[in-house]
């Protein structure tokens, strides 16, 4: 058996599966995972737009599964379908089953802009802006502003907490002398200005 990757229509994955396995008997299945939308908790696919199937690959008929309902195309590096392993399935399988047995993906109350501080870790304390997803998520970006210029980072959800505005963002320096007239200091570093780079937080 192969496990075959299918891109279909976002929102129609469970009925590009019912279809799968109604017209071609394949073995279908589409990781879901417990969220939590306006305080009601429900089954969400946790790859939006795929679905997995199992079959012989003898027997696969790429032609049938890309004109069932629902289905986009079968994902293929060239001209040939993408495979994984059993093991990555099963694996997959897994960490599904692990979340959900946990109460599914994590909540957080943050969108674009709030201002957040670390909780722990090396950098525990360090204030920061949410930049997102503003869907639930294990990891989510934020922007600090870190050894004198801003970066993004990837960090825990769970390790963000409301912070009040950074001072970096809440009193920008200075750009003028009235009228209109820049700084000179200023006006010789512009476009020097902070710089984004990207590093992961553990």
């Amino acid at each position: 058996m192969a496990v075959f990757v299918v891109q279909v229509k976002t929102g129609r994955e469970l009925l590009a599966a019912a279809m799968l396995e109604l017209h071609l008997g394949l073995a279908v299945y589409v990781p879901q995972v417990t969220q939590r939308r306006q305080g009601r908790a429900g089954l969400s696919p946790l790859f939006p737009g795929y679905l997995f199937v199992m079959s012989d690959p003898a027997r696969f008929v790429r032609s049938a599964v890309d004109a069932q309902p629902g289905v986009v195309r079968v994902v293929t590096m060239g001209a040939t379908p993408c495979m994984l392993a059993d093991a990555t399935l099963a694996a997959l399988q897994a960490r599904v089953e692990a979340m959900n047995a946990a109460g599914g993906l994590p909540v957080h109350p943050f969108k674009p802009g709030d201002a957040v501080q670390l909780r722990s870790g090396p950098l525990a304390g360090l204030e920061a802006i949410f930049v997102g997803p503003t869907t639930p998520s294990e990891r989510v970006e934020i922007l600090l502003h870190f050894l004198g210029r801003t970066q993004r980072a990837r960090v825990a959800a769970a390790e963000l907490e409301a912070a009040t505005q950074p001072h970096w963002r809440a009193h920008p320096s200075r750009r003028t002398r009235g009228k209109g007239r820049r700084i000179k200091a200023l006006a010789a570093e512009s476009g020097a200005g902070d710089k984004e780079q990207d590093f992961a937080v553990p």
